[in-house]
Order: C-alpha cells, then structure tokens, then sequence
C-alpha cells in the first residue's frame, strides 16, 4: 500500500485512493496475486553435477592438506542462501523452494 502511494507520487497521478486494505485485496484479486508457501527440495544439485565435482574439484581442493586438518562444515547454520518460507506470486506461479535450517 505504501508502494503504491509512492508510485502515484512520483507519476504525479491525483487521484483519491486511499490505498486501504480493501484496495489492496482487490489489487491482488486483479492481477492474480497470492500468498504461497515455498516446500521442497527442488532447488538442490543434481547428482550428475555433484559427482562429478567429487572426482574432478575436490581432489585439486584437498592437496597439500592433511586429513586431521579436514573438516565438514554443512550443519554451520549459515543464513547467505536461506530463502524466504512464503513469497507473492501470480497464482499460476509454481513455487519450489530449497532446503530450509537444520540447526537446533
């Protein structure tokens, strides 16, 4: 709602829309709008893709270290690639999401 009253600002539209709740439900109504929950896993790597940089990347990665110096770090909790749980979207829009947190 604030977004729409920014953009007729800057249009210099003069109008008398109040941008309410109301206006913004039928907003989405017209346009197609909804609220969708993003699941699944679809957004992983493919095995093929993987596997192949097991045989070919990592090797060149792990020369010169030795393997008490190794360690696995997929369970840190790290948040750069976390994707929201729900998004807008036109209602045709199919949604697949990624892996979500598995930290306790």
């Amino acid at each position: 709602m604030e977004k729409a009253q920014e953009i007729s600002k800057k249009l210099n539209v003069e109008c008398d829309a109040s941008f309410s709740s109301g206006w913004l439900h039928k907003f989405k109504l017209r346009h197609g709008i909804t609220g969708k929950t993003v699941s699944g896993e679809s957004g992983d790597a493919d095995c093929e893709t993987v596997d192949d940089w097991i045989q070919n990347q990592l090797p060149y990665l792990l020369k010169g270290y030795e393997r008490k110096d190794i360690f696995n770090a997929d369970e840190t909790c790290l948040f750069h690639n976390l994707l929201p749980s729900k998004i807008r979207a036109i209602k045709s829009y199919t949604s697949h999401g990624g892996k979500g947190v598995k930290c306790d």
